[in-house]
């Protein structure tokens, strides 16, 4: 699952829409990678081919009117255009497969010349892995808003939805984003997000089907594709080993123990673990926090002015033995005891071992949290309908997985929230 995609999916769980949570199921990312599908990509291969060493452009630094022309005729797409289509600027296929083909790192300018790059030339033979570096690019994203989007219309395609920007709105709406001045977030300004960084590369391989009311369903090709870029892993890049600390954390007034056996670099501080802890836990940095660590405490806590900078103190500097504790959801009052087990080296923050879930967010804290498990057990008790759906679906106390925690703290960022 390629990066960020677990972060986005359990941020849309968490909303408990519907509409979203249907989304994620229908989209079938359990049934794993789809078969490649080569002669989609037919566009770009004839394209790649076509420059062969490169094409020289125009003054105005446009493809030359002939090869506009030619690739109108070869690709097919003159027979539902109107006009000359021979000049690029006007021709808005041609255009458009020029622009992405360039932010699928295809093509690039140089001296005048339009011309693949080293990997365009590598693929222009090789069009079932042209299929794959696609999808391994998608979407072409340039900040945190395209991403999110793209990666919102990638799911809906792969969930068959007849309107994915439809799915965009509605899930950028329910995580919070802002687009625009005071402005809802329409289907309209939600495919004016993803149209030069996902629709294009579908619009231009021929997969959308027919614009037509009502639309027509994402061709299996298109399901296939966005399938691919959803679950599509970047290959681990390449790592040293650094001083790092061994970690034993348990929640306290729990039983059974929720536990967790983490590995963190000697360098992270503790804003730098409060983020490592949430995600090994797997809470949702949604309140406030502090540590207390040989007498001193530490946070970044509005009207709390006896608090040192978290900052100041690193991981490494704490002995072997030492037990300290951290604080999280001063409503709740969630406390942690830390326990330095030893010195090591890692390559990255790990989660090697733990045990049992972690409670969900503004429970009650333990004590809540016990009767919650209490109120869940019991079919029959008048509030278990009510408490299943405010988790939005069952819980199972026992569930952990140290991979998926590792993925998590290999995600994290310095807290949001102090």
């Amino acid at each position: 699952m390629r990066p960020g995609l677990a972060e986005l999916l359990d941020a849309l769980r968490r909303t408990r829409r519907p509409r979203l949570l249907r989304l994620i199921e229908d989209a079938g990312l359990d049934a794993g990678a789809p078969a490649l599908e080569p002669d989609v990509v037919e566009p770009y291969r004839w394209f790649l081919a076509r420059l062969g060493d490169g094409v020289k452009l125009t003054g105005a630094g446009h493809l030359p009117p002939a090869l506009v022309s030619e690739t109108m005729r070869s690709l097919g797409w003159d027979a539902d255009w109107f006009g000359t289509a021979n000049r690029e600027v006007h021709t808005v296929p041609v255009a458009e497969l020029r622009e992405s083909a360039r932010r699928l790192g295809l093509v690039r300018v140089y001296r005048g010349r339009l011309l693949p790059t080293t990997v365009g030339r590598r693929l222009a033979d090789d069009p079932a892995s042209l299929w794959h570096h696609i999808a391994t690019r998608l979407p072409m994203a340039r900040d945190d808003v395209d991403r999110t989007a793209g990666l919102l219309w990638l799911l809906a395609v792969a969930a068959g939805s007849r309107q994915p920007e439809v799915a965009v709105a509605e899930g950028l709406t329910a995580l919070d984003y802002v687009l625009g001045v005071d402005e809802p977030i329409d289907r309209w300004t939600a495919f004016s997000v993803v149209r030069d960084t996902t629709w294009v590369v579908f619009e231009r391989l021929g997969l959308l089907g027919r614009h037509s009311y009502p639309p027509d369903p994402p061709t299996p090709s298109a399901v296939a594709l966005a399938r691919a870029a959803l679950l599509h892993e970047e290959p681990p890049a390449p790592v040293k080993r650094v001083p790092a600390v061994e970690l034993a954390v348990t929640l306290r007034d729990v039983d059974p123990p929720v536990e967790r056996r983490i590995v963190v670099p000697e360098r992270a501080t503790l804003t730098d673990l409060h983020a490592l802890l949430q995600a090994a836990m797997g809470w949702q940095d949604a309140h406030l926090w502090q540590f207390e660590l040989d007498g001193v405490s530490y946070g970044d806590v509005e009207d709390m002015d006896d608090l040192e900078d978290p900052r100041s103190a690193s991981v490494g500097s704490i002995r072997d033995g030492t037990v300290f504790r951290y604080d999280y959801d001063f409503g709740d009052g969630w406390e942690h005891d830390v326990r330095v087990v030893d010195h090591r080296t890692a390559e990255a923050p790990t989660c090697l071992d733990g045990a049992r879930a972690c409670p969900p967010e503004d429970c009650g804290g333990a004590p809540g949290y016990e009767r919650l498990l209490e109120v869940l057990a019991d079919p029959a008790h008048p509030d278990h309908a009510d408490l299943l759906d405010w988790l939005g679906g069952r819980i199972d106390p026992e569930a952990f997985d140290a991979a998926e925690a590792t993925q998590r703290m290999r995600r994290a960022r310095p807290g949001r929230r102090s």
